[in-house]
């Protein structure tokens, strides 16, 4: 018999959790799941104290890895809105000098440079 935890990944697809196998005579054994050349192969961890503390870390690991993606969500949003910000800024930058240039009787010629006109 197989203990698992059923996870919710999507509306339609589900993922089981195999960590805990009982086996013959009701003992309990913790196992751990790895990819070795692209197949999932079973690891056997222990039984007992030594499988719960396993799954206690496995546990502190996933949770901290759940911390790690939202610090790093957390700082690419925060770089996304400054560089939002900051190609807004750029753009403004660009207007007020090209309007101060206009004021001081500078044209643009053929579109990239920047000529005085002159006065009669």
């Amino acid at each position: 018999m197989v203990l698992g935890k059923r996870k919710k990944r999507s509306a339609t697809s589900w993922r089981i959790t195999l960590s805990w196998e009982k086996k013959r005579g009701g003992r309990q054994y913790y196992y751990k799941s790895q990819r070795v050349d692209g197949k999932p192969v079973k690891i056997y961890v222990g039984s007992g104290n030594k499988g719960a503390e396993a799954e206690r870390q496995d546990q502190e690991r996933r949770l901290q890895q759940q911390r790690d993606k939202q610090h790093w969500e957390t700082i690419l949003f925060h770089v996304d809105q400054a560089s939002h910000h900051t190609t807004e800024l750029a753009s403004l930058v660009t207007l007020l000098y090209k309007a101060l240039l206009i004021s001081c009787g500078y044209y643009l010629h053929k579109g990239h440079e920047w000529r005085k006109r002159k006065t009669l």
